[in-house]
C-alpha cells in the first residue's frame, strides 16, 4: 500500500507559491514527473509554438534573439489572465542542454522575474522537471493571497500541459 501511495505522490504535479523573503515578489515552485526522456522534455519546453497548449493563458511566445551556438535566447511572452489586463514579459534564458534553463526578465510588465527549469533523468527513462521562479505581480493592487492562488493554479495547469505535450511528442 505504501508503495502505491509513494508512486502516486511521485507522479503527481506539485506546486506552491510563497511570499518572497525580500518582500517584493513571490516564489513559485513546481515539480512534475514525465514519462519521456529529458531530450523530449527539453525540446518541448523550448518550443514556443507549444506554449499556448501548455498554458491556456499564454497568448503568444516568440524568440526575439538567440546565440548562434544556442547557449541563450531572448523571448517575449504575452499572457492574458482572466479579469486583468494582458501581461508582457521579455526574458533572457541561458541553456545547459538537457539539464537546466535559467531565466531573468529584461523588460515588460513583470519587474522582478528570475528562475530556472531543471530536468533530472529518472530510472526507467522518465524526467523529473523542477521549476522555480521569483516574480513580482504586475498588479500590485490585487491581494497577495489571491495572486498566489492564481499563480499556483496556473503552475499546476502549465505542468500538466507540459506533461501532456511531452507524452504526445514522445509518441510522434
Amino acid at each position: 500500500m505504501w508503495a502505491v501511495l509513494i508512486l502516486a505522490l511521485a507522479s503527481s504535479v506539485y506546486a506552491e507559491v510563497s511570499p518572497d523573503p525580500g518582500g517584493t515578489a513571490g516564489v513559485v515552485r513546481g515539480r512534475v514527473d514525465i514519462e519521456a526522456p529529458p531530450a523530449v522534455v527539453w525540446k518541448v519546453i523550448l518550443d514556443c509554438s507549444r506554449a499556448r497548449r501548455m498554458a491556456p493563458n499564454v497568448q503568444s511566445c516568440k524568440v526575439l534573439d538567440r546565440a548562434g551556438d544556442g547557449s541563450w535566447d531572448v523571448r517575449e511572452m504575452v499572457v492574458a489572465p482572466p479579469l486583468v489586463p494582458k501581461v508582457r514579459s521579455v526574458f533572457r534564458s541561458s541553456y545547459d542542454p538537457l539539464k537546466r534553463i535559467t531565466f531573468k526578465c529584461t523588460s515588460g510588465d513583470v519587474k522582478v522575474c528570475e528562475g530556472e527549469w531543471r530536468l533530472v533523468a529518472l530510472p526507467g527513462g522518465g524526467t523529473r522537471v523542477h521549476y522555480t521562479n521569483r516574480a513580482s505581480s504586475p498588479f500590485p493592487s490585487l491581494p497577495n493571497a489571491l495572486t498566489r492562488e492564481a499563480l499556483k493554479s496556473d503552475m499546476i495547469r502549465a505542468l500538466k500541459g507540459l506533461r501532456k505535450e511531452c507524452l504526445n511528442a514522445a509518441k510522434a
